[in-house]
């Protein structure tokens, strides 16, 4: 058996840092974009059907957010599967909101917002952290 040099290793293991590191920065980015949409969904129920068309719009924009979300995650399941505890279980909720919305639709995600945009904050929160402590171990 041969051993790589240790130079050689090490690039390993930095290229697949990178690469996890760039998809979780993917995944944060979607999450946020769907919170975006999310909060300005609240915005728009608050004020009493005065905006109709544009919640609608809204809401059917965030159903595409959402399977872009469940697409990106399906394209790279073992990055995902490398996952800690609290980042997985996030992304594995969110994943779960974006399949669920993508078969009931646009009334799924109108019924629930606001579980939604706390699990996308939550989603948010916990990939943070993950990108913060890969980024250390790479010191």
């Amino acid at each position: 058996m041969s051993l790589l040099p240790f130079s050689l290793l090490r690039r390993g293991r930095n290229e697949r840092d990178e690469a996890v590191s760039a998809f979780l920065s993917e995944v944060r980015s979607n999450v946020r974009l769907i919170a975006t949409s999310l909060t300005r969904i609240s915005e728009l129920k608050s004020r009493f059907g005065l905006y109709e068309e544009e919640l609608k719009s809204q809401l059917e924009i965030t159903v595409s957010e959402l399977k872009n979300l469940r697409e990106l995650l399906e394209e790279r399941k073992t990055i995902l599967n490398g996952l800690d505890g609290d980042s997985y279980n996030a992304v594995k909720v969110m994943e779960a909101y974006s399949i669920i919305s993508e078969s009931e639709g646009v009334s799924f995600v109108d019924e629930n917002a606001d579980r939604i945009l706390r699990a996308a904050r939550w989603c948010d929160g916990n990939l943070t952290k993950a990108l913060k402590n890969l980024r250390e171990s790479e010191r």
